[in-house]
């Protein structure tokens, strides 16, 4: 199978702004898409990184949008569904169904976009340097046997700081061997006590350990 790579600068992307904005990072699923009485309908799941009430802006901020149909939010996940004129149909080759979509789409706080995706044929993945709203860098594109795809699913409900306490640890590599950041720098990032900060951290990976060494069973 092939894979491929790509950094992606989305120039009329509706996330971008709200990401820079906000100071978010939104991993995007692209979910299904199909055309219906001169429309162009896409679904999209959304899952937020970030500060609890920079994410609460952010959905807000993403509701006024005229594109957005509806929109659905259960705790940190949200889908979407955006309508365009058949004639702005651009993002079709994302959404061609010979594709396997290997991670979420990371749209980043600088504006940019990850993307890696998976295919049989490398014509079909190189359709998405044709993209005209896509200023795109190929990182590489490979032929490979597929180990691993992103399977979004619910993970167990943590609290809002607990979300963020493990999503600062992550981020700012507290889990890399040697650890880069201490529990009181993260503290400090996140604006509460080393003691409260490290509770809520622990709190959620005692929720999120044994859900994840289930799989490994």
């Amino acid at each position: 199978m092939w894979v491929a790579k790509f950094k992606i600068w989305h120039k009329n992307c509706l996330l971008r702004p709200r990401c820079i904005k906000y100071q978010i990072t939104d991993f995007v699923y692209l979910i299904n898409s199909w055309t219906e009485k001169k429309k162009f309908y896409y679904t999209e799941l959304h899952i937020l990184q970030g500060k609890e009430e920079n994410k609460r802006k952010f959905i807000r901020d993403l509701k006024k949008e005229k594109s957005i149909n509806k929109l659905e939010q259960r705790g940190n996940y949200i889908f979407t569904l955006n309508e365009e004129p058949i004639e702005k149909r651009y993002y079709s080759p994302a959404f061609d169904p010979k594709i396997i979509q290997v991670k979420p789409v990371v749209q980043r706080v600088d504006g940019s976009e990850d993307w890696e995706l998976a295919c049989w044929t490398k014509e079909t993945l190189m359709k998405i340097m044709d993209v005209p709203v896509f200023d795109v860098e190929l990182i590489y594109i490979k032929q490979t046997k597929l180990s691993d795809i992103f399977l979004p699913h619910i993970y167990p409900k943590l609290s809002p700081k607990q979300k963020e306490a493990i999503e600062l640890a992550v981020k700012y590599d507290y889990y890399e061997f040697p650890r880069k950041i201490e529990l009181e720098k993260l503290a400090e990032i996140s604006g509460v006590k080393r003691q409260t900060y490290q509770e809520n951290l622990r709190r959620a990976e005692r929720k999120l350990v044994p859900f994840l060494t289930e799989s490994l069973s």
